[in-house]
């Protein structure tokens, strides 16, 4: 058995225990949970000889996981808590999210057991406090103007690969007053120097009714503190009708030395043809510019299509098309620069 996994049976085991201590308990609760996304997937140009590939792997849009989720309530409307989940691949049960090279907030970590999320914390009516491995203030953000929030499959995705999903040593406050939610994180790098490999991050959106909108800034240092990455970045929802959703995003990313410099941008909308079928798509292009040896683009467009069994299980299928062009760095799910066409079916199940 994979090693992290051995070490996850035993969690299952100890979590299972601490699940039935805590029903004794009111003040008490420990949630076992987890999703299981198996995808199949067609894709052209998958190698120097743009060859036809088709895969098993994790899901596209929302990565297979189990989890562990605990609440203790301290009185006074405060309450400790904690959250461990750990992410894999359904088609082969391999550990997933390692970072075998450390930088821009995390630790070089071939194989994690909880490489998703791991962290504990504080929260009190309107505020909270977490420490711990957790996802980015920019990708929290802009998971809410994507109709699918930020994708699973790397293939589908373009703000996360610039403002990076998850980062170690986070130190994350968050505050609500009225609709207005404001987050402001700091990610300790760790190491003798105290600026390198770390990062400050800040967000705030506003809900009312219908519409949904936020923005957030980030800088990040990389591993050897020569390079100072600055992201900002805004976008919305409007519930136009009660089954259609319109979204719209921007983000535009700097460096401090290098002249690259990237501008995002994203359209997108999610219309429920009845309860149980879902329609969405999304445009996204990543403009490049700083030099003529830079100078490319990426986009990305895509149409998902899905049927609810029930409140815990669906089936969904997708097309999308990648084309990259210029001096835009060829994603390494691409053989050759140029055009990708794919199309997946998968299945999706929530326990």
């Amino acid at each position: 058995m994979n090693k992290p996994f051995q070490g996850l049976a035993a969690a299952v085991g100890a979590a299972g225990l601490l699940c039935a201590t805590a029903a004794s308990a009111q003040s008490n609760s420990v949630v076992i949970y987890g999703l299981m996304d198996a995808a199949v997937r067609h894709v052209n140009n998958a190698d120097a000889n743009r060859a036809s590939l088709t895969t098993m792997e994790d899901g596209i849009f929302t990565g297979s996981r189990l989890g562990f989720r605990g609440r203790e309530e301290l009185g006074n409307g405060m309450a400790a808590l904690f959250t461990m989940e750990a992410g894999f691949d359904p088609s082969s049960g391999t550990s997933l999210q390692g970072s075998p090279a450390g930088d821009y907030g995390q630790i070089a970590t071939p194989s994690r057991l909880f490489g998703r999320e791991v962290h504990v914390g504080l929260r009190g009516a309107s505020w909270g406090l977490t420490v711990g491995r957790q996802y980015t203030i920019g990708h929290t953000m802009t998971a809410r103007f994507q109709p699918q929030g930020n994708p699973n499959n790397n293939a589908l995705s373009i703000f996360s690969s610039h403002h990076v999903a998850r980062q170690d040593n986070v130190l994350r406050v968050d505050a609500r007053l009225g609709g207005v939610e404001l987050a402001v994180a700091h990610t300790f790098g760790e190491t003798a120097d105290a600026d390198a490999n770390g990062t400050w991050a800040v967000g705030a959106s506003y809900s009312t009714g219908p519409v949904w909108a936020g923005a957030y800034a980030q800088r990040m240092k990389n591993l050897a503190d020569t390079e100072t990455r600055k992201i900002v970045g805004l976008g919305a929802s409007y519930k136009l009708l009660p089954a259609l959703t319109l979204y719209g995003g921007t983000m535009r990313r700097t460096h401090e030395t290098s002249p690259q410099e990237n501008k995002v941008y994203t359209l997108a909308l999610s219309y429920d043809i009845t309860p149980a079928v879902n329609l969405s798509f999304a445009h996204l292009a990543d403009d490049q510019s700083g030099s003529a040896v830079l100078d490319g683009s990426r986009k990305v467009s895509y149409v998902t299509a899905s049927y609810r069994f029930s409140r815990r299980s669906d089936v969904y299928g997708v097309m999308d098309r990648n084309s990259v062009r210029g001096g835009y760095a060829k994603p390494a799910f691409m053989g050759t620069l140029g055009t990708q066409n794919a199309f997946t079916v998968g299945l999706r199940h929530r326990f």
